[in-house]
């Protein structure tokens, strides 16, 4: 009897480390606290939005990724790093939506739901072959991106626990946007279907200068405008026409060329520049940028895109720091330690 007793309690020992060894070896999940836990497929997701991030980052895009640095670190710690803090910052957005008493209304979940599946639609087979379901990219991405939205707006918004006055965001509009109209001519030859061919010669790029010269003069002196301008040209290039614009060009890395000159300009001046790396040749009026405030500021959707080239960076960099430093989540290391970023190579390639 002592030894069936003896027996049953080594069986029962025996089940009780079984389990717990299930349990500390389950890679379904990677963080979780006692209203939520997210799947080790929002993990995997977040690790490849940092992978290619760090793609964009790295000094020499002809060289691997990974055998790189950004910010000091090693490439993979760096993804690794970001991952995780995306994870955390669920957690971050999740409890500001209950200390603001924000809940998504229908129409967002609905949003949240198609926005899903259109992306899913494009890119669903790509991120089922790294093990990322449907579900855990709409918590970690679409939900996520909602939540963070409306978070955002309920901090720096009208009524907002920080909100932004009119006449400060007026003033970062009218200090850091430029509005201006602008013709663009090609200094290049292109085929049939509208692709380049071969670069002006020297004397075409004189000829082409020199005209668009002559219309800014025209312009300044108010004998012609940018349409007439435009409208003489198109006997050289059909395609030419009046563009407008009105934006924040210190956002446009491409645009340095051009953000140059229009700084250089005052409010009504018209001016000419070689742009693009010599590929294009500008004829630009500077508008006055105050004219735009009210239109732009006038609609909910205007004045929340502006509010979040003001204040995104600050937002999202305290969202970060936030996440860092979250308490009352469990990690499950293993089985995030399981997926390594090079499992992305492969795709970029």
């Amino acid at each position: 009897m002592k030894r069936m007793k003896k027996l049953a309690a080594l069986l029962l020992s025996a089940a009780m480390l079984v389990s717990t060894a299930a349990c500390s070896t389950d890679k379904s999940w990677c963080a979780k606290d006692d209203s939520l836990t997210v799947p080790i497929g929002s993990y995997v997701y977040d690790l490849y939005a940092a992978y290619y991030s760090a793609s964009n980052k790295v000094s020499d895009t002809t060289k691997d990724v990974l055998e790189q640095k950004i910010d000091d670190k090693d490439a993979k710690t760096w993804i690794r790093e970001t991952a995780l803090n995306s994870v955390k910052s669920i957690f971050v957005i999740n409890q500001k939506m209950k200390d603001l008493n924000l809940t998504l209304t229908d129409d967002e979940t609905a949003a949240v739901k198609t926005n899903t599946d259109t992306f899913w639609n494009s890119y669903g087979s790509t991120l089922e072959n790294f093990g990322i379901a449907k579900s855990s990219y709409t918590l970690a991405a679409a939900e996520y991106g909602t939540k963070y939205q409306k978070v955002f707006e309920a901090t720096y918004g009208k009524d907002g626990t920080k909100a932004v006055a009119d006449d400060e965001l007026k003033s970062f509009f009218e200090k850091n946007y430029t509005d201006f109209s602008y013709v663009m001519c090609k200094l290049y030859k292109t085929d049939s279907s509208g692709n380049y061919s071969a670069s002006f010669s020297d004397e075409e790029k004189k000829k082409a200068k020199q005209e668009f010269d002559g219309y800014a003069a025209k312009i300044n002196a108010g004998t012609m405008t940018l349409q007439q301008a435009a409208d003489a040209y198109k006997s050289v290039d059909s395609t030419i026409s009046v563009q407008s614009q009105t934006a924040n060009l210190s956002n446009y890395a491409q645009a340095e060329d051009l953000k140059t000159l229009l700084d250089g300009m005052k409010a009504g001046e018209t001016k000419t520049a070689e742009i693009s790396d010599g590929y294009l040749y500008v004829l630009a009026t500077k508008n006055d940028i105050s004219k735009k405030t009210e239109e732009e500021m006038k609609t909910d959707s205007g004045r929340n895109s502006l509010l979040g080239d003001y204040k995104g960076q600050e937002f999202s960099e305290e969202i970060s720091k936030e996440a860092d430093a979250v308490k009352g989540i469990t990690l499950n290391d293993d089985a995030m330690n399981s997926y390594d970023p090079s499992m992305f190579k492969a795709d970029t390639e």
